[in-house]
């Protein structure tokens, strides 16, 4: 972040930070013409975001709406959590939160049957869009109702192609909300420690 500005009129919040190539939803895109996304580049972007959701937390900032679409990254691969229209401020005493936010492929199932505990949805977030980097698709994207989204995400179409540890790290981020580890925990996931 370089400025932040506050308009006191309009009650807007503006923040300002480098210009970002693209986000992790256009990465994606270029899966088509060739560009392969490797455990590796998985596990140095959930770092990074890992890293902006431990600081948010730390704030007491829920950004609810983690998805390959709010992941932007620069050209020297460093990624950076973008669009803070669905981030609330709360306590964690009181994290809870009733309101809807975020796109139901990346939304944490508790999200659906609220009250929630908002410092835990981003995490499931980071691991549907872990998953969805993983597949070139995010979990559930052939439903048409969200009474077809699950609890946890499908297994991965090649498992072998991923080490135990990135299936661990899914495994943790789908985890229910009263056992889904914070930001900080999930850093020292041996996944993450070894390849990012």
């Amino acid at each position: 972040m370089d400025e932040l500005y506050v308009d006191l009129v309009d009650d807007a919040l503006w923040i300002r930070m480098e210009l970002m190539d693209r986000s992790l939803a256009d990465v994606l895109n270029l899966v088509d013409e060739g560009v392969e996304v490797l455990e590796t580049h998985i596990a140095q972007f959930a770092s990074d975001a890992l890293k902006a959701l431990s600081y948010l937390q730390i704030q007491e900032i829920a950004h609810r709406d983690i998805r390959s679409d709010n992941l932007l990254i620069n050209g020297a691969g460093v990624v950076k959590l973008a669009d803070f229209s669905h981030a609330v401020k709360v306590t964690r005493t009181n994290p809870m939160r009733s309101d809807p936010a975020g796109v139901i492929f990346w939304q944490a199932p508790e999200m659906r049957s609220a009250p929630y505990n908002a410092l835990k949805v981003d995490v499931w977030g980071l691991g549907a869009t872990a998953w969805e980097l993983a597949q070139a698709a995010p979990p559930f994207a052939e439903a048409t109702g969200a009474s077809q989204l699950a609890e946890r995400w499908p297994p991965l179409d090649q498992p072998a192609d991923y080490s135990r540890s990135f299936h661990d790290f899914l495994q943790l981020c789908s985890e229910p909300s009263s056992s889904r580890p914070d930001p900080d925990d999930l850093l020292n996931v041996r996944q993450l420690r070894v390849h990012a």
